[in-house]
């Protein structure tokens, strides 16, 4: 639990030991915290101490500060959600291109499907084929059928997580993810021959980890994420080389 805080540093070491009290489980989510001025007896730091320490925490989304008679300040959920954030504003400071993530994507779900062969059970793997004819009955969904079967995709690789059981993947490919496909809705629209592109994938890849081919299956799923990135890419291009073209048609026309 939580102790006098160290002379050096107060403000780092009352964050530090905050965080670590609640990654350990002595607060769970929704507990709310001391109040401030018992959390200065406890921790023997100032207020001001103490204030900037859960600001600091507030802005990591460790804690939620609430109004009111019954406010103070409440333990949030640590999933991925602060990850999230945190990455696609990394990404974004970092100018990160599409093709960069894409690339770094197709090896980190090549190595999750590696996992998935290695460590599903007979049971987890009859699981998964259940989504090969989820997917197919997408194909029939018409104009619906694209983002039918971009959301069965999404629900498939949350499949994959339990699996793996490794929470890093989870928390690194869910801002990727989240990444990517608002960069894809932006420069592409799916039809039927992508769609299909995408079932036939795949139903190769459930049927290598199937049969616990486990090179096969992280195979097609690189080249199945860098068929649709340079899809996406081109269709890119294509929209920034029109947009000046667009742009001197319309001072043409104001002329």
């Amino acid at each position: 639990m939580l102790k006098k805080a160290k002379s050096q540093s107060l403000v780092e070491n009352v964050v530090q030991q905050i965080e670590d009290a609640i990654l350990a489980g002595d607060y769970c989510v929704g507990d709310k915290l001391p109040a401030t001025r018992q959390l200065q007896k406890i921790l023997g730091a100032s207020l001001g101490t103490i204030r900037e320490g859960l600001a600091r925490l507030e802005q990591k989304g460790l804690v939620e500060v609430r109004k009111g008679t019954k406010g103070g300040f409440f333990i949030n959920d640590v999933a991925t959600k602060p990850m999230t954030e945190s990455l696609d504003l990394l990404m974004r400071h970092l100018k990160v291109t599409p093709r960069e993530l894409f690339e770094f994507r197709a090896t980190v779900e090549a190595g999750l499907i590696r996992l998935v062969v290695q460590r599903a059970s007979d049971q987890q793997i009859e699981h998964l084929l259940t989504y090969r004819q989820k997917l197919e009955a997408c194909l029939e969904r018409g104009e619906q059928a694209w983002y039918a079967l971009l959301a069965t995709e999404r629900a498939l690789r949350k499949a994959f997580l339990p699996i793996v059981d490794n929470r890093i993947y989870g928390a690194v490919l869910l801002p990727i993810h989240n990444n990517i496909f608002q960069f894809a809705d932006l420069h592409l629209k799916g039809d039927d021959v992508m769609t299909l592109a995408a079932y036939r994938y795949w139903d190769k890849i459930l049927k290598a980890v199937a049969a616990r081919h486990e090179e096969r299956a992280a195979t097609l799923t690189k080249e199945m994420i860098f068929h649709f990135m340079e899809l996406i890419l081109a269709q890119s291009q294509r929209h920034r080389t029109s947009e000046p073209q667009r742009a001197g048609m319309s001072a043409g026309n104001k002329e």
